[in-house]
């Protein structure tokens, strides 16, 4: 049979926008397929014997957020719970030695500075800074994040620097993406007299510093809890244009009262280190570190470490992996999504050669899974825990899957089907009973990523067709499943989609190791399903289920 020709269509903008935002998820799940299971984090710290605070807690902080660490010392402490009572810093050569052995070796994605005792350490760290990064320009590596704690002040306010060594770490201030200073460094990066006592001072110097350095500036502001603040809010600060204008953001978290915060300065600035490349955003990547340290800190007083300040409980909490679900699902489901785009179902709707009653057969089938399908909509709109994903999932469960009946319905019209005598298969019934089987598990998390592939393959789907009708000059308007595959490939629904994989990417952050694998294998099961479900189309298993 000749391919049919039609005139081509002109897409529009908005097509053609939500389309590049699309690509740019599907490339993340690609490139998953070659990059490292871990990013790859490097702390430049002192140490600490009690295990709490330092290069020990960085480690630890690395892991529970599902990186790999690799670590140089600038100093060794004899230090616990109740005080410092030695320190013996590195020679700086000896610095730039180990930080050589890492970078000449390895690759470093993101990395967190923190205690730079003299000013020969920090020209050593600021020099081998300069160097890693051109090296990484010239070799087209991407460039990697730099998280600075300015260790200046120790909560109590003692100076910990001395006042070259300060004036040293203001130099290397421009070259960090975000900073992580404590109250009374906050005060001295903004030459205040006093300490802030009240947060919206907190923020005003927030503000100042982040327009003087042209830095992020994360203000931590666990201190003003301390004495008896109703919540923990730490400020975000950041350069909001080439203007030296400031946007401002309040990070709030609960105050958990303890006394056992040793190092919880040192394990924000790591975890921010460890987050900022698996986040979008400065604030993404703040918000999830402050609900991590938040539990870590609840967890602190059952440990039962040392006679002082005890530190927090690193292990919480796992984190599986330091892919986001997204990536590492549309690196896991690519033989399936194969099968898909390349099965003749597919294929023959995209020429134009598949048979409208093969079509007629998959669209009821179609409409026997919508029905079931807008149940779990609302179930997990019912069990969302925050209120925009409960509108989400409402909206989707009416409006969304509405649509796509009365498509239907429609198609059925014009194309003198009657689908009414035909009844449930084997294949879609076999896919709502593992949906069902998965929300049975009572886990919203679960519940989210089982549904996910009928909107991202159907999304992924829609794109490539429309693509490859208008490279084979088919108009969409005219093409008998033009209207199918305008449907998938509409901007709303894209936007959906990139909502729905949005959820599943946060649960999966907050979720531990067993639930991030439960919604992992919801999730591509269903894809499985997806190729079985377009496969009936040509295959006609047995009705009756």
């Amino acid at each position: 049979m000749s391919e049919p020709q039609y005139q081509q269509s002109n897409e529009t903008p908005s097509v053609t926008g939500a389309m590049a935002a699309l690509a740019q998820l599907e490339a993340a799940g690609e490139r998953a397929a070659d990059a490292p299971s871990r990013l790859r984090i490097l702390s430049i710290e002192g140490s600490d014997p009690i295990g709490g605070a330092g290069t020990m807690a960085d480690m630890k902080a690395f892991t529970a957020q599902g990186v790999f660490g690799y670590a140089a010392m600038t100093s060794v402490l004899a230090q616990n719970t109740q005080g410092v009572t030695s320190i013996v810093n590195m020679e700086p050569d000896f610095l730039v030695a180990q930080l050589n052995a890492v970078s000449d070796d390895a690759i470093i994605d993101s990395m967190k500075i923190g205690m730079l005792g003299t000013p020969e350490l920090v020209e050593a760290v600021k020099g081998w800074l300069t160097a890693l990064e051109q090296h990484y320009r010239d070799e087209g590596i991407a460039k990697p994040v730099v998280v600075l704690d300015p260790v200046m002040y120790a909560k109590s306010g003692d100076a910990l620097l001395t006042e070259q060594a300060e004036q040293a770490l203001r130099d290397i201030i421009p070259m960090a993406d975000i900073i992580t200073p404590n109250v009374p460094e906050l005060a001295a990066l903004a030459d205040a007299d006093q300490p802030a006592a009240d947060i919206d001072t907190l923020e005003s110097m927030a503000r100042e510093v982040c327009k003087r350095y042209g830095v992020a500036v994360y203000a931590k502001g666990g201190a003003l809890a301390l004495v008896g603040g109703a919540s923990s809010t730490d400020i975000l600060a950041e350069p909001s244009d080439g203007q030296g204008e400031v946007r401002t953001t309040r990070i709030e978290g609960r105050a958990v009262r303890t006394h056992n915060v040793h190092g919880t300065g040192d394990t924000l600035s790591s975890t921010l280190a460890a987050l900022r490349p698996q986040c979008d955003t400065w604030e993404q990547a703040a918000r999830r570190a402050k609900t991590w340290m938040n539990g870590a800190i609840a967890a602190a007083d059952r440990l039962h470490v040392g006679k002082g300040h005890g530190p927090v409980d690193f292990t919480w909490q796992h984190a599986p992996t330091g892919l986001r679900f997204s990536a590492d699902y549309w690196n896991r489901v690519r033989p399936i999504r194969e099968r898909i785009h390349g099965m003749r179902f597919i294929t023959s709707m995209v020429d134009a050669t598949l048979s409208l009653e093969d079509f007629a057969f998959y669209l009821h089938q179609d409409d026997i899974y919508l029905t079931d399908y807008t149940s779990l909509l609302a179930l997990a709109s019912s069990r969302a825990d925050r209120l925009d994903e409960r509108v989400f999932f409402a909206q989707a469960a009416s409006g969304g899957v509405d649509s796509e009946v009365m498509f239907h319905h429609n198609w059925y019209v014009k194309h003198g089907f009657d689908p009414s005598g035909t009844s449930r298969s084997e294949v879609t019934a076999a896919y709502i009973g593992h949906e069902h089987r998965v929300a049975d598990s009572g886990s919203y998390a679960r519940l989210a990523a089982v549904v996910m592939p009928c909107f991202w393959l159907y999304a992924a789907m829609g794109k490539e067709m429309r693509e490859q009708v208008r490279n084979k000059h088919i108009d969409v308007d005219t093409h008998p499943f033009g209207e199918w595959i305008r449907m998938y490939s509409d901007p709303e629904f894209t936007e959906s989609t990139l909502r729905e994989v949005q959820i599943c990417d946060r649960l999966a952050a907050e979720a531990s190791i067993d639930e991030y694998e439960h919604m992992m294998h919801a999730a591509l099961v269903s894809s499985e399903h997806e190729f079985r479900f377009f496969e009936q189309g040509l295959t006609r298993p047995a009705l009756g289920f």
